[in-house]
């Protein structure tokens, strides 16, 4: 019979070890990066989006310039 601990502990052999989700799993950068690459590129007619993402930001930035602007540098990564 496999041990049950009570809710909310950690089995004996987990105790002192990191369960979980990894740190910096949670990071957003590559969806600045889409961004970025977006707004950057949006004045090419021919420029390839290296994800479908990108591909979203790069139209998003084109036919709305200022806007996708004022909001990257709102949020300081331009």
């Amino acid at each position: 019979m496999r041990h049950r601990p009570p809710k909310g502990k950690a089995p004996p052999w987990l105790e002192g070890k990191r369960t979980g989700r990894p740190k910096g799993s949670r990071s957003h950068q590559k969806d600045w990066d889409n961004m970025i690459w977006g707004y950057e590129n949006r004045l090419k007619s021919d420029a390839h989006p290296p994800n479908k993402s990108a591909w979203i930001w790069w139209h998003f930035a084109h036919y709305f310039p200022n806007q996708v602007e004022d909001f990257l540098v709102r949020y300081g990564k331009i």
